[in-house]
């Protein structure tokens, strides 16, 4: 993607509804991030990803609040568009996409097979290494 757009991704706690956590993506480095004086709102320094492949950077930072009215619109002073409020950003929507490769499971469990299987021959040949040596 080049030239993206800043965007802020809000994450509401689902259970307890007290906790909010804000994600500020893809601004330019020079940006302010607001200092608050607010004890319950708590903001990482901003961070840097370099992808040297794609030959960019991706500046990120992150808030969070446990305040229940907490929006992330007072936050951070760019100007950054929204995620629409039909498409929620909820954990759960995920989960119930995830599908497991059944492939990448079944070479998973044939390298630990594997991997026992050498430990067995291993310890089989050292035993009887042992053994011989004692007679």
């Amino acid at each position: 993607i080049s030239d993206p757009d800043p965007t802020v991704y809000q994450l509401k706690d689902s259970k307890f509804r007290n906790t909010s956590i804000c994600l500020f993506t893809d601004y330019k480095s020079g940006v302010n991030v607001s200092k608050s004086t607010d004890p319950e709102l708590f903001i990482f320094e901003t961070t840097a990803l370099d992808m040297r492949s794609m030959d960019s950077k991706s500046n990120g930072a992150v808030a969070w609040s446990n305040k229940i009215d907490f929006e992330c619109s007072g936050v951070f002073k760019e100007n950054a568009s929204y995620p629409s409020s039909e498409v929620p950003c909820n954990a759960k929507l995920v989960e119930k996409s995830f599908e497991t490769d059944m492939n990448l499971n079944f070479q998973n469990l044939s390298v630990i097979g594997l991997r026992i299987l050498l430990l067995k021959v291993a310890g089989f040949n050292v035993l009887m290494t042992l053994r011989l040596w004692s007679s």
